[in-house]
């Protein structure tokens, strides 16, 4: 129960952190994708129905407050929390490379999805700018925010561990 509380905690502070403070701090017009990060993160750290779950519940915030049709960023984010936590589950943790290749690889899925989605099926067809000017800066802007917060979700969730460890005296 505490973790669920933790992690709806986590993303509302994310959202509204994203929505708010983070609009003022774009770099070349574009904003960081910090739920992006908390969704890789909590696929890296506690496996892919987490993940996919944060995921959904992220996208779902985005597509009622943002989108006028509901389901394509909660279905993007859950895929992404669900592939970046399948694979990858038993990997050491502690290691940052996992979570920086993970999360260049979501962004530019992410972008991608938005892109055709978006803006190729609306007859936009000048990808090359679409690349240069919110695809690049975004995945940049991302992989430099991944490692603060990787490590503050890493600790955050070692804290959980220990706790449900004591209260549930398996180890």
């Amino acid at each position: 129960m505490l973790r669920v509380a933790i992690m709806a905690l986590i993303l509302i502070v994310n959202f509204v952190l994203q929505t708010t403070l983070f609009q003022y701090i774009e770099i070349l017009g574009v904003k960081p994708n910090t739920a992006l990060i908390v969704i890789v993160s909590y696929g890296i750290l506690r496996g892919d129905v987490e993940g996919a779950v944060l995921g959904f519940f992220s996208g779902f915030l985005t597509d009622v407050f943002f989108n006028g049709y509901i389901g394509l960023y909660a279905m993007l984010c859950m895929l992404i929390g669900y592939f970046c936590g399948k694979p990858f589950k038993d990997f050491y943790k502690e290691n940052y490379f996992l979570p920086l290749s993970l999360a260049a690889a979501s962004s530019l899925a992410y972008h991608f999805a938005i892109y055709f989605t978006g803006f190729l099926f609306r007859g936009k067809l000048d990808f090359s700018f679409y690349f240069r000017s919110i695809i690049l800066p975004g995945s940049v802007y991302t992989l430099i925010l991944t490692v603060p917060m990787y490590s503050l979700l890493y600790g955050v969730n070692k804290k959980l561990e220990d706790i449900e460890k004591t209260k549930r005296k398996l180890f």
